[in-house]
């Protein structure tokens, strides 16, 4: 709460500093870069920001930085943070340790019961040698374990690297099938100049995620090696919850 009045103050200012005609300019009367704080979204992402704040939807330790690029331990964060939220739990560990016993993991296995899964995966469970700290690995390896994320190799997961937009695609797109079921796009090859570049593995993702328009392409482009900033991964992880067709908001999200 906190930091979501931090960010609405430093709004104000910001904006106090405008012409009252040009509340969403980026410069001042003089012509001058007005330099945004980093707790300040964007002028065209602040209402959904806000939204998914308010909804409970961000956690608090990424409620900056918006324009910065976000890297894959950081979405890991924020998806499986997302899960938790759609399924009601405000706790991320209690969620992982409450849903992992129901289901099976990225190779079809059962998880099987545990004390905490939570626990585990921030202990030494996993291939990866480069999650150091405790928080990272039950991210990492929760992500990982669901088949949300995958790791660059057998035993690196690259959390500080960003997050390409077809990168994206398929993460939100994995994440909805396990508590939404399938969603497969009725056009699978959107008229963008760029598709061609789509990889094979991200294209029926890509073409979901722009049918439900959780993502949108820019200039007739979908820019798959594009980087992904904070502020887009909160805005594409409210629009999968609002216009999906299955979310906690229509109150059909299956129980554990």
């Amino acid at each position: 709460m906190k930091r979501f009045l931090a960010l609405m103050l430093s709004l104000v200012l910001v904006v106090g500093v405008l012409p009252a005609a040009r509340a969403d300019s980026q410069s001042n009367a003089d012509g001058d870069a007005v330099i945004l704080p980093d707790d300040v979204p964007s002028p065209w992402a602040y209402d959904e920001v806000h939204q998914a704040i308010v909804l409970g939807m961000v956690p608090w330790d990424l409620q900056n930085h918006w324009r910065f690029a976000i890297t894959r331990i950081e979405f890991a964060q924020m998806v499986v943070h997302f899960l938790a939220f759609q399924h009601g739990f405000s706790s991320d560990s209690s969620f992982v340790s409450a849903y992992c016993p129901t289901t099976v993991d990225r190779d079809g296995n059962r998880f099987g019961a545990s004390v905490s899964w939570w626990n585990v995966f921030c202990g030494e469970w996993g291939p990866f040698t480069d999650l150091h700290k405790p928080e990272d690995r039950g991210y990492g390896n929760t992500a990982y374990a669901l088949g949300i994320l995958n790791g660059r190799s057998a035993t690196t997961f690259d959390p500080d690297s960003p997050i390409t937009r077809q990168e994206a695609a398929s993460i939100l797109m994995r994440c909805y099938r396990l508590y939404g079921g399938t969603y497969e796009a009725a056009d699978r090859t959107p008229a963008l100049s760029d598709w061609n570049s789509v990889a094979d593995w991200a294209r029926d993702d890509a073409a979901a995620v722009l049918e439900l328009k959780v993502m949108q392409g820019s200039g007739g482009a979908f820019d798959p090696q594009g980087t992904y900033t904070r502020e887009q991964a909160v805005l594409t992880l409210l629009r999968l919850y609002a216009n999906a067709p299955v979310s906690r908001g229509e109150g059909n999200i299956p129980d554990l």
